[in-house]
């Protein structure tokens, strides 16, 4: 178990690389650090072998839709694919949960016969369609890979600071059903404004920029209100996800595959499905600013550390 720990400190240095140079990542990384006790990727990859049983679901909810394109991102689908894949290994069945605005990135992101479900836009609709999703799949748990979490006002930012809640499925009403329900809950970010990121909303509000004010006329910053039972902070989303499906590996005996090769064949999906770099805007195969080479080298080290 002690060279597990090891091994595993190495993928949160890994997966935490503050390449995307936002310079937030120390200090939320710290603050989760504080609130796990261990290694955040070991953390949630314990977590949920604790509560995985084969033929029970999984929802992992993502799809961040970038202004002024109103398209997906390329963060948190690669993520969610490569997480996906562990979890199927481990016998559960996944569930792709995000909106209409990123339906089509998300579905190109979704391992063969993994459905994908909606969630509406308006706070009117949402609470009622959460219980029925929960309802109908029974989920194990729940894992937000860079999926946009509310504010304490309930209203949606990018990392700049602006609303973006006209073009957001209220996913998290999901977190709320999981909470009283006593369904796992794992959000994966690294600004701050994710779902799941509640659990250190002060960190979030002292470090990072618009965290405690936005630029939108709520005024109450981008910090996510909601809080998951575990957070694991990256340089991209991705990468934690990525760190995550690896410490299940090391866990759980499993095979890991996703490389640099594969990093490359799903951001081309993507990008052929519509996704965006969340940084530019632009259609190229970059995840957050961050090349496409450094990320399959990021991806290459992941694999290393799982496959030495």
């Amino acid at each position: 178990m002690a060279e597990l720990e090891r091994t595993a400190y190495r993928l949160d240095r890994v997966v935490m690389l503050d390449l995307p140079a936002r310079k937030v990542a120390k200090h939320l990384y710290e603050a989760a650090l504080a609130k796990m006790g261990k290694p955040l990727c070991l953390a949630a990859a314990e977590k949920i072998a604790e509560v995985a049983e084969p033929g029970r679901r999984a929802f992992l909810l993502t799809g961040f839709p970038i202004l002024p394109v109103r398209r997906a991102e390329t963060d948190g689908p690669p993520g969610a694919h490569v997480l996906a894949r562990a979890l199927l290994a481990l016998g559960l069945e996944p569930v792709f949960i995000t909106d209409e605005t990123c339906k089509p990135v998300v579905e190109a992101a979704a391992p063969k016969g993994v459905p994908v479900e909606l969630m509406p836009l308006s706070h009117e609709e949402a609470p009622r369609v959460a219980e029925e999703l929960v309802r109908k799949h029974e989920p194990c748990l729940m894992i937000a890979i860079e999926r946009p979490g509310w504010n304490v006002k309930k209203i949606y930012h990018t990392m700049r600071g602006m609303n973006i809640s006209d073009m957001l499925g209220k996913t998290d009403y999901l977190f709320k059903v999981a909470k009283r329900e006593g369904i796992l809950t794992i959000g994966i970010g690294d600004g701050g404004n994710e779902l799941g990121l509640g659990l250190i909303i002060e960190t979030v509000r002292e470090h990072v920029p618009y965290g405690a004010e936005c630029q939108c006329p709520c005024k109450a910053g981008i910090a996510a209100a909601l809080p998951a039972d575990v957070v694991v902070i990256a340089g991209t989303s991705n990468w934690g996800a990525y760190g995550i499906a690896a410490a299940l590996s090391l866990l759980k005996d499993l095979d890991y595959d996703h490389d640099g090769k594969r990093e490359f064949v799903i951001l081309k999906r993507l990008l052929a499905a519509g996704a965006v770099d969340g940084v530019t805007g632009k259609e190229e195969l970059t995840v957050d600013g961050v090349p496409t080479l450094t990320n399959q080298l990021v991806a290459d080290l992941i694999w290393s550390l799982v496959n030495p």
